[in-house]
């Protein structure tokens, strides 16, 4: 089987997941240092059983400076299984607070090019997608009824694979190289998420 073909049946499922999830969440976050950046940000929190959830982030990073030279945008979605180790709270609102830990898997499309050294001659843009998974891990801390605040690092490995175009000038649109692969093993994911719980 082709990797296109697994990419797009993960992702498939993934979607169908994320819609489910989104339709009967009982929690909505934002990842907050994102937001303040003004890249808009929202995810969704679902119970499965009374340690296992399903948590769903998407984001969007929409940045475009220089009159169409200079771009910085991204769109991702991930989906994670969260299992918590010992889960207060649940019984009274519905919510989970504590430590967790599960596997997550990512996916994203992007468009990044920046001026390198105040030369367009030497500056370029990568356009393309890529996929990523791993091990997740957190702490909800839980105040009130309503309110909790969700600190959460991924490690894992991505995949890369992008066209390269100039960044600027009469062939902006041409690429100079095509399919091109980066591979990286580490930190994936973060957030701080503000989670507010729909039910009590």
């Amino acid at each position: 089987m082709k990797i296109k073909t697994v990419i797009r049946y993960i992702l498939g499922v993934a979607v169908l997941s994320a819609m489910t999830t989104i339709v009967s969440a009982q929690s909505i976050k934002i990842n907050t240092p994102l937001w303040l950046t003004g890249s808009p940000n929202v995810g969704f929190e679902y119970t499965l059983t009374r340690q296992v959830t399903l948590n769903a982030d998407v984001l969007w990073m929409p940045y475009l400076f220089k009159k169409n030279e200079e771009v910085f945008r991204i769109f991702q979605g991930t989906i994670e299984a969260r299992y918590y180790l010992d889960p207060r709270n649940y019984y009274t609102n519905d919510s989970w607070d504590g430590f967790y830990v599960g596997p997550y898997a990512m996916y994203g499309n992007f468009n990044i090019g920046l001026l390198k050294n105040d030369d367009m001659a030497q500056s370029t843009r990568r356009k393309g997608w890529g996929v990523s998974g791993g091990v997740s891990t957190g702490y909800k801390f839980a105040f009130g009824t309503r309110w909790a605040l969700d600190l959460n690092i991924g490690l894992g490995y991505a995949h890369l694979q992008y066209d390269k175009y100039p960044l600027g000038g009469e062939y902006v649109n041409y690429p100079l190289e095509q399919k091109k692969t980066r591979k990286w093993i580490g930190p994936t994911k973060f957030g701080v998420h503000l989670v507010y719980n729909i039910f009590r």
